[in-house]
């Protein structure tokens, strides 16, 4: 069992946007699957209930798979924003603009939800307070985090979970290092902290961390 004591910044193959488009496209398609059956819409939709509808950002979007699955439902207009234009391609139901988190090209206040889900653990926590910040100006109503929980049993599953069921040299390297390199309730409420938001941070099954804040 590694320490998970702290936060590791090991690069994961998925940062490495020179890799063949085909490693994208399965990692892709399985990332979807697991959010689907494993928490990761649920752990967005349940901080939407409360809202009406309207237009959402997704951050570091990948495939779009989540802002997909809040646009099928008609209530939200989804968004979706990437570096990697591999990811973007697979988009059914979101728009889609290549983009950089650190630099969003959105007036203050455009959106009335904006999200990140399974993005900030593939940041340093200076560059999480950043792109909290930027998120936090284009919207109007709500910001919206959504990441992995960095747990020995989160680890252990995610283990035996890419080893058992996927095909994706990419999620097999990446999975587990993702929980390493993901966060502690009290490390992302001290990124919002650091980033003067007042967000609250809510444990999601299984093994989801979500930072909430509203304007």
């Amino acid at each position: 069992m590694p320490d998970l004591s702290r936060r590791i910044h090991d690069d994961e193959l998925m940062d490495d946007l020179s890799r063949p488009e085909s490693e994208f496209i399965q990692a892709y398609r399985e990332i979807a699957k697991f959010n689907r059956y494993l928490g990761g819409v649920r752990a967005i939709e349940r901080f939407l209930s409360t809202i009406e509808g309207g237009l959402l950002l997704d951050v570091g979007a990948g495939a779009c798979d989540i802002g997909d699955a809040l646009a099928k439902h008609g209530r939200w207009r989804s968004v979706g924003l990437d570096l990697n234009d591999q990811g973007l391609r697979l988009a059914r139901d979101s728009w889609v603009v290549v983009g950089d988190a650190f630099e969003l090209p959105f007036p203050e206040n455009s959106f009335d939800v904006v999200t990140a889900s399974l993005f900030f653990h593939h940041l340093s926590d200076d560059d999480c307070v950043r792109v909290l910040q930027n998120m936090y100006k284009v919207a109007r109503r709500r910001i919206i985090v959504n990441d992995l929980h960095r747990h020995h049993l989160a680890y252990l599953s995610t283990v035996l979970m890419t080893q058992l069921f996927s095909g994706s040299l990419m999620v097999r390297n990446d999975g587990p290092l993702s929980v390493r390199r993901a966060f502690r309730m009290n490390e992302l409420a001290e990124i919002a902290q650091r980033a003067a938001i007042n967000a609250r941070i809510y444990r999601s099954f299984p093994y989801r961390l979500v930072l909430v804040a509203d304007k």
